[in-house]
């Protein structure tokens, strides 16, 4: 029987952790799929735990393996090396549900959507830490930007050449926006499957943090910006004003007020200078998937925007 699915991993130092992600693609209860284990050039045992493997399940696995090129190139590599009409991809030290698989394809091959999107938890193997639910509604595509918690159809990713930005972060929001634009068959679905795994020293938990030059979210923005095709769509402008005030209270608590100013005025020139307009309110049934707790937040800081406290609000609010 021909496969019908690929799971690409790339794999890059990670240790213990890929035993945990691998087992869990083990244990589904949907058997009709390969994986794709990329070796991106590690330099701990990583390419010897994947190789074992394929040697004992080379019906299941397959290993590849290149100099360090970095995520982006590995999953490019795992699309084009891919055989089968679906892709999903994982990280290497997340796992997913006995049934994700199962749930993910039975949906794609009934409805015949090019992407099928579903919730994900933040995850440690004794912990849920928190988790972001999967609406069946039109801003739940824009809430998981994440390359994971979704099954593409292959083809459609081939054809519209829709690839990840090489970039420090955000490239899977990129990826993600991108394909929006070329397709209306898109299906998000009510059910959590992906976990994915909370690492203290992760990028997200590190280097995002303070506000760094090298973690410039407009790097993103720009190039989705170049490919939008309809700027007037309300849940558009509302993903780059949330995307933007998210970034400053994130990364921004651990910055100085001083900096914080710098990124809240260039980030809210650039929108302003975009012609980005925020037209949702705070209880809009097109944001309804949204937590109503982040909804606050936007709403806040947008208020405190146009009443131009942002200063006062950054003395309080920044530790840096």
């Amino acid at each position: 029987m021909d496969k019908k699915v690929t799971i690409i991993v790339p794999v890059y130092n990670a240790g213990e952790n890929i035993e945990h992600c691998i087992q869990s693609i083990l244990k589904q209860t949907y058997k009709n799929f390969d994986v794709l284990l990329i070796n991106d050039g590690s330099t701990d045992d990583s390419l010897e735990r994947i190789m074992s493997y394929e040697k004992k399940y080379p019906d299941i696995f397959k290993v590849l393996s290149h100099e360090n090129r970095g995520v982006v190139e590995t999953r490019h590599r795992g699309i084009q090396e891919a055989k089968t009409e679906y892709i999903m991809f994982m990280d290497n030290d997340d796992f997913i549900d006995d049934d994700y698989l199962e749930v993910l394809f039975n949906e794609i091959e009934k409805t015949g959507m090019d992407i099928v999107i579903s919730g994900y938890r933040r995850a440690n193997f004794e912990k849920v830490f928190f988790t972001i639910p999967s609406m069946n509604d039109e801003w739940t595509k824009y809430r998981i930007t994440a390359p994971w918690a979704r099954i593409f159809r292959r083809k459609f990713i081939v054809e519209n050449n829709i690839q990840f930005l090489k970039t420090y972060i955000g490239e899977d929001t990129y990826f993600n926006l991108s394909a929006y634009q070329y397709t209306d068959k898109i299906k998000c679905i009510d059910y959590i499957g992906y976990n994915w795994y909370y690492n203290n020293e992760s990028v997200s938990n590190t280097k995002q943090r303070g506000l760094k030059s090298e973690c410039d979210v407009l790097v993103v923005l720009n190039e989705v910006d170049k490919i939008v095709k309809d700027r007037n769509d309300e849940l558009l402008n509302y993903f780059m004003f949330r995307h933007i005030i998210w970034y400053l209270l994130f990364s921004g608590r651990d910055a100085s007020s001083k900096r914080f100013m710098e990124e809240y005025k260039r980030l809210f020139k650039w929108l302003e200078e975009s012609g980005y307009k925020n037209k949702t309110s705070l209880f809009s049934n097109k944001i309804k998937s949204e937590p109503f707790q982040n909804r606050v937040y936007i709403s806040i800081f947008y208020r405190l925007h146009k009443l131009g406290l942002v200063k006062l609000f950054s003395k309080i609010y920044c530790k840096g």
